[in-house]
């Protein structure tokens, strides 16, 4: 401690190792075996002693040891040994601060326990995050603290020191004594005085009454645990709640949905009615409701970027005044003077607070925001190493409060009075469920969970809260029985940059039935193979448990073949691998007899790819290293990445590109998302003519003169098939589910070279909007 007051931390790691005693041994094994162990007993983080790598979350656990031990006197883990104190760490919690030390707050008893836990995905991801909470603590504490004389620790073993001789005896020393033992004052006992009758009947009185109200409250307080919430249902319509509010009174209901099949629209319903009168603003979605009656909407949404254009409109209706270009997100302040936006601009994502003041800008997709009631602090969702990270943005950079939902956030709220933020999320398989975060100490509390996905919109002032409850979907559907015509002369004009040229017209196939190839709740279409007879598919949701799992369905079987835990990116044309995403690793899996290969490639690459024809070569996209988003061509034997195209390439949709049969090229996208040929060898490709922006390749033809493309944000869905020298392009197929309710998306697309036979995803939400009561 200097003579300033700071703290200083001299030797925070192992600076030496020394032959100490047992308050400071250290344990160490050979630096060079696998497993090294070294540290000082004391302070070491559970997955130090077990010799597992460490980061900068076992130093966090050390820090939260110190803390116990300046508060309490006594170490967290002590005990008789070094290998007892090592197992203690292991297995065995520390003491309760309450016990050792009365008077601390609960609130730094609740950090140093997050500190210390044994699992680190539990403690703390960083000294900011704690820095952030414990300033909080420091904060809400002050007072406490300040005015209530905070008693010294307990030292164990500790002897009370004896009181200094009084002036008047200077010789003989007053024995010890400890404050609870109050000094007598008179050497002469007084005489105990007699209870009045009167009082003694007032305190039966008291007594009788006290005894009464305390069975009362305890029968209301029991009462009152009993009530359970109740969920009000707002629509009744099939398909999609987009967005939802509270009016400012918590009495009007403003929503968007998407029903029946058709554009989302916006809604408004009383709390107390079911029947609900359009805004009459088509292909639109409710933002936020401000202060004034005024909604902020969103107009034309793009659904592969999800931006649109920020417009304001009254409540009561009428012509939209357009604001703001490419934005995804918005919300108005408490006053309703201002509002908060996330804006893409560029490949950087903006959050702008009010609109043209920059107060954040990230390359990281931002999910939601929403300002705190009072109006200076912003909420955002964003995703960070895999997860989403619930942050605070003040002013400053953001801080992150609370992190988790590794498999999705949908939506987050404030409570009314600012002391919590309501997200729904995942972090596992099941559905996402109801958690509230504490904003001073980022714990977080599981509010509800329901049998379907929920999704939480907005709490009113009086803490009800509009959420919706629904399902996912994702439809598999096949279809293996084509047929192609005899050819027939035409003559078509093309809609090349070109001369208009003579042609053959299209041969359409006679296609077969679809077929609901689905296997369980969402079967994610990852290859097709060139035969057409066989399908490899992922679960990556409930279904598929926490990692995920693949599936190779063949025609003639009954059921798919589990082939590995992941997502599916290709099949190799000889039928023998598949080629896997293991969560950041590819890992090449044999569709038969044989073990799964590992490729030793650092790099970060989407899931989905297309093997060349020798079946050793796979094209992926992704980054490598410092690098920009680009293709690769990786090689599955030497286990080498090289690059194909530019970097910066637009990748905004599953598998956007596709080899020739002849392995001599790749049409892949560009950065202004158009379509572009990539030579194999590095020469000069040809250019690629009669295509759209917007539309991303399917597969090539069996004589590689056509490339078949689509536009994956559009339904029906449409494929064309485009001549690659002329740039004649002519409708090859439509697809549109027969039942269109909550289909948003059908992606992707697969056929084969042939164009004979095919198979899609039709992606489909399903939801219905509620006012909570009592949900707390």
């Amino acid at each position: 401690l200097t003579r300033d007051g700071r703290l200083k931390i001299l030797d925070f790691g192992i600076a030496k190792l020394t032959s100490a005693n047992p308050d400071g041994a250290t344990f160490e094994m050979a630096a060079t075996e696998p497993g090294m162990v070294m540290g000082t007993v004391g302070y070491m983080s559970p997955e130090q002693v077990r010799g597992e790598s460490v980061d900068h979350r076992s130093d966090i656990f050390s820090l939260g040891a110190i803390f116990f031990e300046m508060l309490s006197g006594t170490r967290a883990f002590k005990r008789n040994s070094s290998i007892e104190t090592l197992s203690a760490i292991l297995k065995e919690d520390p003491p309760d601060l309450s016990d050792l030390v009365p008077n601390c707050p609960p609130a730094i008893e609740r950090l140093i326990r997050r500190c210390l836990e044994k699992d680190r995905e539990l403690r703390y991801q960083s000294a900011r995050d704690l820095s952030f909470n414990l300033e909080t603590v420091t904060d809400m504490s002050a007072s406490t603290l300040g005015g209530s004389g905070m008693k010294p620790p307990v030292v164990t073993g500790a002897i009370a020191q004896p009181r200094p001789a009084s002036p008047s005896s200077p010789t003989t020393p007053t024995p010890p004594r400890t404050s609870r033992i109050p000094a007598a004052t008179s050497a002469r006992p007084k005489p105990k005085r007699r209870i009045s009758p009167i009082l003694l009947g007032l305190l039966y009185v008291v007594s009788v009454a006290g005894a009464a109200y305390g069975a009362w409250f305890l029968a209301r307080r029991k009462t009152e645990e009993v009530v359970e919430p109740q969920f009000h249902r707002l629509t009744f319509r099939r398909g999609e709640v987009r967005s939802a509010r509270f009016s400012p009174d918590g009495e009007t209901i403003v929503y968007s949905a998407a029903w029946d099949g058709e554009r989302p629209e916006i809604f408004i319903v009383s709390r107390r009615a079911t029947e609900a009168r359009p805004l009459g603003v088509p292909e639109s979605e409710v933002l936020a409701v401000s202060k004034g009656a005024e909604l902020a909407i969103l107009l034309h949404r793009d659904r592969n970027t999800n931006l649109g254009t920020l417009a304001r409109v009254p409540i009561a209706g009428g012509m939209p005044r357009e604001i703001a270009e490419n934005v995804l997100q918005a919300d108005w302040s408490p006053d309703g003077a201002n509002l908060a936006i996330i804006r893409q601009q560029g490949d950087k994502t903006r959050i702008e607070y009010p609109i043209g003041t920059v107060r954040y800008e990230t390359p990281h997709y931002v999910r939601d925001i929403r300002i705190s009631p009072d109006g200076k602090r912003l909420a955002i969702l964003e995703p960070s190493r895999g997860e989403f990270d619930l942050a605070i943005v003040d002013q400053g950079a953001p801080v992150t409060i609370a992190r988790g939902w590794a498999r999705g956030a949908t939506g987050l709220a404030w409570s009314p009075d600012g002391n919590e933020i309501w997200v729904s999320g995942t972090s596992s398989s099941a559905p996402p469920a109801l958690y509230a975060v504490n904003v001073h100490d980022g714990v977080i509390r599981l509010v509800t969970r329901l049998t379907g996905s929920i999704r939480i919109f907005d709490l009113s002032p009086n803490g009800e809260a509009l959420l919706s409850n629904g399902t996912w979907r994702a439809a598999l559907m096949w279809s293996t029985g084509g047929t192609m015509p005899q050819p027939v002369a035409a003559t078509v004009t093309t809609t090349a940059p070109t001369t208009p040229a003579t042609s053959v017209a299209p041969l359409l196939p006679n296609f077969g039935p679809e077929r609901d190839s689905s296997w369980l709740d969402w079967s994610m279409l990852a290859d097709l193979s060139a035969d057409g007879k066989s399908l490899l598919f992922s679960e990556t949701r409930e279904g598929g448990g926490t990692k995920s799992a693949v599936y190779l369905r063949r025609h003639d079987t009954p059921a798919p073949i589990r082939l590995a835990e992941g997502v599916g990116d290709a099949l190799s044309p000889d039928g023998k691998w598949a080629l896997v995403h293991q969560s950041a690793k590819l890992v090449i899996v044999p569709t038969g007899s044989g073990m799964a290969r590992e490729l030793k490639i650092d790099g970060a690459f989407d899931s989905g790819a297309t093997w060349l024809p020798d079946s050793k070569r796979v094209v992926v996209a992704g980054v490598v290293g410092k690098g920009g988003y680009r293709l690769f061509v990786v090689d599955t034997l030497d286990e080498i990445a090289k690059p194909l195209s530019p970097e910066g390439i637009w990748g905004g949709a599953p598998r956007a590109f596709a080899v020739s049969h002849d392995g001599r090229f790749v049409a892949g996208m560009t950065a202004d998302e158009t379509i572009a040929l990539y030579a194999i060898d590095g020469s000069a490709p040809p250019p690629m003519r009669g295509v759209e922006k917007g539309e991303v390749p399917v597969q090539w033809s069996s004589d590689n003169s056509a490339l078949f493309v689509y536009r994956p944000t559009t339904l029906p869905s449409r494929v064309y098939r485009v001549n690659v020298a002329t740039g004649a392009r002519e409708l090859w197929k439509e697809f549109a589910p027969a039942d269109p309710a909550g289909v948003y998306k059908i992606s992707p697309v697969l056929l084969t070279p042939d164009g004979t036979q095919y198979a899609y995803n039709a992606v489909r939400a399903l939801s219905d909007l509620y006012v909570a009561e009592g949900v707390k």
